[in-house]
């Protein structure tokens, strides 16, 4: 049965959240430490790193307790609601500069990045579990994230588009460049927490109906569920689909980190390019994503998810490395090439979670239990595990190029490597990806067969896994 619109609607607002502020970070934290702040570039790169590698730690524990936890406003809805205030806080806070000493700015900014994504994943894994439970049809799940995508892609606005804007507004009418950037993260912190409780409050239907308060499922983190929480976890990535999801989604979110990361160096430092152009070429890209979506979405059910997102990858892996070649020397080119970009990216954030959620039935024909938290935990894991090796790649590259933090213009050798970091390295990553998702065996003839599988395991009746053992 499909979705009504008021709740893809609703769904698709939360999206604004994950993506302002993955965004915001994956764009522009690298570059506020060592430009505004003044932290190197390596260490820099260490206290994202560190942050993402915290986040991962975290995104699992959600994703158990999520699956585990049982409330009148059932499953998922209260990790949305708890995480909307903090939010606004840590985001805040994380783009105020404060004026102290080098390793105390190291320290706070440390600190301020745990904690963001301390309130990143206690609110990311079950949002994206959520939409594996609003509906089980493999076509409806790729609507529901073009919903989703649109809004993603509005928060991409917020995150990569609005702050070159904003600062330098701000800075015109007689603000600080350090006041200009709390603003920013003011500006998206609020944004980010209002569409999470957008999202919690508007959409009714629960996910646990007939809820009765069990005093036994309020004692979760008890020794013997953590126990069984690894356990668990280790069984699920026994499954080989899985095993493709996390690869693929581990080496394209390490190119797309380092692009994204990297893409205000290069139009600042190889281009010269003033903050309006940057932000009209970020702009572009997210219009161009908006753009696509319907068309990937259409692409996807005449075709084939799985087949979609390789075309997509290979389009735009191959673009990036011929830019790197043919060279990207101006402001028209730079639209040009990221405009093309925008393919594989709306791609892998459009079809990538549905082809997860496929997955969740998966899991549970192999174990006869729902655990789609746990599913989708692993795959966050993979993004946290990504993001943090790609700023700490980009870091390190930056450091060992001669990059210099305190000058306006680079030297010849850092200029290389922002270059290479912007174009060559993300596309041969993209097409890395094509290959290890063509191995992914979920598509729309399978898939049936999953959910037929499921359907009598819920039954009750006998099934006999060998007869999936294409799929495992």
């Amino acid at each position: 049965m499909n979705l009504k619109f008021h709740t893809k609607l609703s769904y698709g607002i939360g999206g604004l959240a994950d993506n302002a502020m993955f965004t915001l970070i994956e764009t522009f934290l690298l570059f506020y430490l060592t430009t505004v702040v003044g932290i190197k570039p390596a260490a820099a790169g260490t206290i994202l790193a560190l942050g993402c590698i915290w986040e991962a730690f975290c995104g699992p524990i959600s994703g158990f307790l999520s699956d585990n936890i049982e409330t009148r406003f059932g499953k998922r809805k209260p990790f949305l609601l708890v995480a909307a205030v903090p939010a606004v806080i840590v985001t805040s806070l994380l783009f105020t500069s404060i004026d102290m000493s080098y390793g105390l700015k190291v320290i706070y900014y440390g600190l301020m990045t745990i904690l963001f994504w301390w309130c990143f994943a206690i609110f990311f894994v079950p949002y994206m579990t959520w939409g594996s439970e609003l509906t089980s049809d493999y076509h409806e799940r790729t609507v529901l994230r073009s919903y989703v995508y649109v809004f993603n892609q509005i928060g991409k606005g917020l995150g990569m588009v609005l702050p070159s804007v904003l600062v330098a507004f701000l800075m015109g009418i007689g603000r600080t460049l350090e006041q200009s950037w709390s603003a920013v993260g003011m500006t998206v912190g609020i944004a980010s927490g209002a569409a999470l409780l957008i999202c919690a409050l508007t959409i009714k239907k629960t996910d646990v109906p007939g809820f009765v308060k069990d005093p036994d499922k309020e004692k979760i983190l008890t020794a013997e569920n953590i126990k069984n929480m690894f356990r668990e976890y280790f069984q699920i990535l026994k499954l080989k689909p899985i095993r493709y999801i996390i690869g693929a989604s581990l080496i394209y979110l390490i190119a797309n980190t380092i692009f994204a990361s990297d893409l205000v160096y290069y139009f600042t430092y190889n281009l010269g390019l003033p903050a309006v152009q940057i932000s009209a070429i970020t702009l572009l890209m997210t219009v161009a994503g908006i753009a696509l979506t319907p068309f990937i979405a259409a692409c996807a059910g005449k075709t084939d998810k799985k087949l979609t997102f390789m075309a997509g990858m290979i389009f735009s892996g191959v673009i990036l490395i011929g830019a790197r070649f043919v060279g990207v020397s101006s402001f028209a080119a730079s639209c040009l090439m990221c405009g093309l970009f925008a393919v594989g990216n709306t791609c892998y954030w459009q079809l990538m979670p549905s082809m997860i959620y496929d997955v969740c039935e998966v899991e549970e024909l192999a174990s006869g239990e729902k655990h789609s938290g746990a599913v989708i935990s692993l795959q966050a894991l993979s993004e946290s595990l990504s993001a943090a090796a790609g700023v700490q790649i980009l870091g390190i590259i930056l450091q060992q190029a001669g990059f210099n933090e305190a000058a306006a213009v680079q030297g010849a050798s850092a200029l290389t490597w922002v270059s290479n970091s912007f174009s060559l390295l993300p596309g041969i990553g993209m097409l890395i990806v094509a290959f290890v998702i063509s191995r992914y065996p979920i598509n729309k003839n399978t898939f049936p067969r999953i959910l037929e599988g499921v359907e009598r395991r819920r039954r009750g009746e006998a099934v006999n896994l060998e007869e999936y053992g294409d799929i495992f």
